[in-house]
């Protein structure tokens, strides 16, 4: 079988992968008062990542998304159904995580398959781990002991504090648009080049500045660090 073919297989199998998976979201939507079923489904080939779950942004719209070289039927090393629910739950859990409200007492620990997800997986029975084990849904889950805050000492949460507080203001710092389209700039090997586009992101501006015929996409965040001033500041 070509490429080719395997990939038309694959596709033509995204509406029922795409049932089966608004079928349990379904179930677990009526049981939460949630809409994750309503959540578009997309399919790709990635063959690093099994799935994700992409909450709203500015420019991307609320989706969930799995690989077909896991998931598709028609592959050798498909996962087994046990797996695929679990991985299914897995997403969903990072969906609930935007969309109910989390108690305090887990809230304890950051990121984004912190406290908060792994409370999310006990509600829905979902195996709370970051990466893929196999068989790991047969085994019995013991939640009490995933969502219990360890103990530590006042220092340590400062520092955590302190942590959160510099990371936060990094980021409102390097989301600030420090330039304008049509500013010139100078690079150390590109040499002087015009800011063409501004594209802003959550944490980062990214900067389209052409160098003569050549068109390079540079963090903003780097050209301020580096001391690569606007031209007429020189």
């Amino acid at each position: 079988m070509t490429k080719k073919d395997m990939l038309k297989l694959l596709h033509n199998e995204e509406p029922v992968l795409r049932a089966e998976i608004t079928a349990l979201y379904s179930v677990l939507d009526h049981k939460l008062g949630l809409h994750g079923a309503d959540v578009p489904i997309t399919f790709g080939m990635d063959e690093k990542a099994l799935g994700s779950y992409m909450p709203p942004s500015y420019d991307n719209e609320e989706q969930f998304q799995f690989s077909l070289f896991f998931i598709g039927f028609c592959m050798n090393d498909q996962l087994t159904k046990a797996d695929r629910v679990n991985l299914y739950k897995h997403e969903y859990a990072h969906y609930m995580t935007r969309h109910i409200s989390i108690p305090e007492k887990y809230n304890w620990q950051p990121g984004v398959h912190g406290s908060a997800w792994k409370y999310c997986c006990s509600l829905i029975g979902a195996i709370p781990s970051d990466y893929y084990i196999e068989d790991a849904s047969i085994k019995k889950i013991d939640y009490d002991s995933v969502l219990t805050r360890p103990s530590v000492d006042h220092k340590q949460v400062q520092m955590l504090d302190t942590y959160r507080t510099q990371k936060m203001y990094s980021n409102i710092e390097n989301s600030k648009v420090k330039y304008e389209v049509g500013d010139v700039v100078t690079h150390p090997k590109f040499g002087e080049g015009t800011v063409q586009e501004i594209e802003k992101q959550p944490s980062s501006v990214r900067l389209h500045i052409s160098f003569g015929d050549e068109i390079k996409i540079i963090d903003q965040k780097w050209l301020v660090k580096t001391g690569y001033k606007k031209v007429a500041e020189r």
